[in-house]
């Protein structure tokens, strides 16, 4: 392989993505990954003998990416001294405007009879990556985590529910109703 150049397994994947994204699990074949790839059927199958091993591999990949993303998104609310309830409607913003995730949460929550356990606890583990840097910008500023289920609920319902069918509550609903559930 030529240095620089994508494997065809990354091509795959990335084509994979993309159809999830816009036709979710059960709407996207392993045909269409095939002519979006501009690969063989025969190099899809050599890579991903299965459909669900290949969502398995888009759900990997977008773990990795969202661990990055919210790191980096976290340093960089440290750094310019952002307010805990600043630094947090941040954070879950970043989370629900993907539409990587977005798609894998319609899949996840929409199309679960088609998944085994293998799926699930990798879209556990990218909950996971959510709730990790949340916690950590928690007892960045001495936020008590008994709040955290609180906190969680709230901030879900506004932007992740939001996103996934009408919003529910505008951006100042949220602020005071993190502000009020954080006073002391």
């Amino acid at each position: 392989m030529a240095r620089g150049r994508p494997s065809k397994k990354g091509l795959i994947a990335t084509a994979a993505s993309s159809l999830f994204r816009v036709s979710g699990y059960q709407g996207t074949s392993i045909d269409q990954v095939v002519a979006t790839a501009e690969v063989s059927k025969p190099t899809v199958y050599s890579n991903f003998p299965s459909k669900l091993l290949l969502w398995q591999e888009v759900l990997r990949l977008l773990i990795s990416a969202s661990d990055t993303e919210l790191h980096t998104l976290r340093e960089s609310l440290a750094a310019s001294g952002s307010s805990f309830t600043e630094g947090w409607i941040r954070l879950w913003h970043a989370w629900a405007d993907n539409p990587d995730r977005i798609a894998a949460y319609r899949i996840h929550w929409g199309e679960a009879h088609k998944l085994t356990e293998d799926e699930q606890l990798l879209f556990k583990g990218l909950e996971e990556v959510l709730i990790q840097h949340l916690s950590h910008w928690m007892n960045q500023h001495q936020i008590p985590e008994v709040l955290f289920p609180q906190l969680m609920a709230l901030s879900r319902e506004a932007c992740l529910i939001s996103k996934l069918a009408e919003p529910c509550y505008s951006h100042p609903d949220l602020t005071l109703q993190i502000e009020q559930c954080i006073a002391p």
